[in-house]
């Protein structure tokens, strides 16, 4: 993910606990940066707020809930495992929300397959917003204008990865997803904005 972060400025959506503000604090060299992005960062559960607002890896971080607008825009959106956690209903008019708030790039990643969950456990108590209540499938992204690339081996819903795996091939296809998203675990979708 990294490699894909352009600008100055990085907006991390439904941050969670922080990992990609911390990640963006000690590796921006391998987004090419000369020095660490301005990160800012919001979540719909406010004990995630409140763990990255004391980390120190973001300059900002709000309570939010998409599709609602955001308040400014960032050079880079990143939006990684966040779609699957809206409403069937909502993930239109919160694609519509991240790119108006890029100036550069979007970029989100989700599941590429139907997994649904309830909420869970999480080391800052129960999160509610951590069920999956729906999945974007790759034909939304590429009607939107998004390149799209597959990330890991193994969508347990395609018959040529069940055949894979069970014949211990999965490794040797590692790199298929790049080419074929759909076969990955999750896609990843990336949208240049002018």
């Amino acid at each position: 993910m990294l490699p894909l972060i352009v600008g100055e400025t990085v907006l991390d959506a439904a941050c969670g606990l922080g990992r990609w503000g911390a990640l963006l604090e000690t590796n921006y060299w391998e987004a090419g940066l000369a020095a660490p992005p301005v990160v800012d960062g919001f979540d719909a559960f406010e004990a995630n707020v409140e763990r990255c607002r004391s980390r120190g890896y973001y300059r900002d971080v709000w309570r939010h809930e998409l599709p609602d607008p955001l308040p400014r825009v960032w050079d880079t959106v990143l939006a990684v495992e966040l779609l699957e956690h809206l409403r069937p209903e909502d993930v239109e008019g919160a694609l519509d929300a991240l790119e108006a708030a890029a100036t550069r790039r979007v970029i989100c990643t989700t599941p590429s397959f139907p997994c649904l969950r309830p909420g869970l456990d999480s080391p800052v108590g129960f999160n509610d917003y951590e069920a999956h209540l729906g999945y974007v499938a790759a034909e939304t992204f590429s009607r939107r204008g998004y390149r799209l690339r597959g990330a890991g081996f193994g969508r347990p819903t395609s018959p040529f990865v069940r055949v894979a795996n069970r014949l211990r091939l999965g490794p040797a296809f590692a790199g298929l997803p790049r080419a074929f998203p759909t076969l990955g675990l999750s896609i990843v979708a990336v949208k240049d904005i002018a």
